[in-house]
C-alpha cells in the first residue's frame, strides 16, 4: 500500500500523470484554475475534489497565496475501497463534482469535514496502529458522505457521464477492430491506447454492456474467425496464423471454449 500527502504552492506544477492513482485534493488557501476532464474550473479555498484513475487533470494558474494538499492512494487500496462501496455508490459523482463542508448541506457538511480530517490524520501518521484499516474505513465513509450529499446532482449529470462512457466504448471497439489481427488481446494494451486505467475500462464496459473488456475482445475475435470459416477456403492453420494464435492447437482450444464445438464441426454445420 502506497499513500502519500503532497503539498503544492503557487508556481509549482500540479498535474496528474499516473493513470492508476486516485487523488483527493483540497485547496487550503487562495484559488486555482484547473483543466479537469477537458473543462476549466476555478477552485477556491476549502474546495475538495477527487481525480479518479484515468481522469486528466492539470493546474493552469493560481493566485500568489495558493496552497493545496493532495492525498495520493494507490490501486491496491482503491480496489478494497471500491469493493466496500459496492452498489450504493455511483462513481460518476466523483467525475463531475467539487465539494466543501460549506457547500454540502448539513448533516453531510459536518460529516464530510470530520471524515476528511480523520483521513488526513491517518494518512499523515505512518506509525499508526492499524493505519491501513483506518485509512480504508475513513475513505469509504468520506466517499459515502459525498454520494449521499450529492445524489441529486449525480442524477442530473448522468446523461453526460453516459455519453462519455459510450464515446470511450466506441473508441475501444474501433481499436479492437484495428488491432485484432495483430494479436493484441490484452486489456492492458487497449487501456494504454485509451489513456485510462484497466479498472476504469472494466467499469465502463460492464456498465454499458454488462461484459468485461476481455469478453468483448474475445467476442469480436470469435466473430472474425467464424466469418473466415464461412466465407473463405483457408485451412485451420492459415486462420490460426492470420489471427496470431501460437499454433493450430491453441486456435482449436480457443474456438471450442467459445463455441462448445471444434472449428471443423462448426464449419461443417454452417457452410
Amino acid at each position: 500500500m502506497n499513500i502519500t500527502i503532497q503539498d503544492y504552492h503557487h508556481g509549482a506544477e500540479l498535474v496528474k500523470s499516473n493513470l492508476n492513482g486516485f487523488w483527493l485534493c483540497r485547496v487550503l488557501r487562495g484559488s486555482m484554475r484547473v483543466l479537469f476532464e477537458q473543462k476549466t474550473y476555478k477552485l477556491t479555498t476549502g474546495t475538495v475534489f477527487a481525480v479518479q484513475e484515468g481522469a486528466t487533470f492539470r493546474m493552469q494558474s493560481s493566485t500568489q497565496n495558493m496552497a493545496a494538499e493532495v492525498m495520493v492512494f494507490d490501486e491496491s487500496l482503491m480496489n478494497v475501497v471500491y469493493a466496500l462501496l459496492g452498489a450504493e455508490a455511483d462513481i460518476g459523482t466523483l467525475e463531475t463534482a467539487f465539494w466543501s463542508d460549506t457547500t454540502l448541506e448539513d448533516p453531510f457538511g459536518r460529516m464530510f469535514a470530520a471524515d476528511y480530517e480523520l483521513l488526513l490524520m491517518a494518512v499523515g501518521q505512518p506509525d499508526l496502529i492499524a493505519r491501513h484499516k483506518m485509512i480504508t474505513a475513513s475513505l469509504v465513509h468520506l466517499l459515502l458522505s459525498i454520494f449521499n450529499a450529492v445524489g441529486e446532482a449525480t442524477t442530473s449529470s448522468s446523461g453526460d457521464n453516459s455519453k462519455r462512457s459510450r464515446l470511450l466504448l466506441n473508441h475501444f471497439f474501433e481499436l479492437v477492430g484495428e488491432n485484432i489481427l495483430s494479436g493484441q488481446r490484452t486489456i492492458t494494451f487497449y487501456a494504454d491506447k485509451l489513456c485510462v486505467s484497466e479498472r476504469y475500462l472494466f467499469k465502463v464496459c460492464k456498465k454499458e454492456t454488462g461484459k468485461t473488456p476481455k469478453e468483448l475482445i474475445n467476442e469480436f475475435l470469435i466473430g472474425q474467425i467464424k466469418n473466415a470459416l464461412l466465407t473463405t477456403e483457408m485451412t485451420h492453420q492459415q486462420i490460426a496464423d492470420q489471427f496470431n494464435f501460437p499454433d493450430q492447437s491453441a486456435f482449436g482450444q480457443f474456438f471450442k471454449r467459445m463455441e462448445g464445438t471444434s472449428p471443423s464441426e462448426w464449419r461443417q454445420k454452417y457452410r
